[in-house]
């Protein structure tokens, strides 16, 4: 996926994020799946894996890393799960899309 689709995409969650209080405050929070649902490879890469990190799946997390980016927000790992992938952002920007 290119980063204008993911860009298209990720504003289309904003409408249904949710409030999550978060160590720094109140955020929005929207889910968008596992790590190993989302890797273009379809698994987790560690930096002791014998299959190391293919410039495919890092391209595609810097693109999506610059896409939540450039529509206001971050993507971030699950607290309690950290293969779980949520799009965030802060209140006063998604107030701001609306």
């Amino acid at each position: 996926m290119d980063k204008i689709t993911m860009k298209k995409t990720l504003k289309g969650f904003i409408p249904k994020m949710e409030k999550v209080d978060g160590m720094d405050g109140e955020y929005l929070s929207y889910f968008l799946g596992s790590y190993l649902s989302l890797d273009p490879c379809g698994r987790y890469h560690h930096v002791l894996s014998l299959n190391g990190v293919t410039k495919k799946c890092e391209n595609y997390w810097q693109r999506l890393e610059k896409a939540a980016d450039e529509v206001g927000g971050w993507i971030s790992s699950g607290e309690g799960n950290a293969l779980d992938i949520f799009f965030c952002m802060p209140i006063e920007e998604e107030e701001a899309h609306e």
